[in-house]
């Protein structure tokens, strides 16, 4: 019985190693656009988490991980679809998230 192909497919960069195609590695591949969002959500999450220390300020985090963190992408599946919430940004992601996730660490 054959497999069925998956849609989307999570490439991870390293932004220490920007632009170098060798430091990428695959994630995955998922059949839904939302499934792969959660897994490239999941990555930029688990950085903040592993890279927050007490006292650290949201743009400090921030720095950090346009430095050193992982920068997920999601490939659009075979007709070019991002789905309905277009392209990922992990860098606008994790703009979005930095206060938040000190906030919740700082009060754990």
């Amino acid at each position: 019985m054959p497999t069925e192909q998956k849609k989307f497919h999570l490439r991870v960069y390293d932004n220490f190693h920007y632009m170098n195609e060798e430091e990428a590695y695959d994630h995955g591949q998922y059949d839904t656009y939302e499934e792969a969002l959660i897994a490239a959500k999941a990555i930029v999450d688990e950085f903040f988490g592993h890279n927050w220390n007490p006292g650290i300020k949201p743009d400090y985090l921030l720095g950090q991980y346009a430095l050193y963190g992982d920068d997920p992408i999601i490939d659009p599946d075979e007709h070019g679809e991002h789905g309905e919430h277009g392209r990922f940004s992990a860098r606008t992601y994790a703009i979005s998230r930095a206060a938040e996730i000190c906030r919740n660490l700082e009060t754990q």
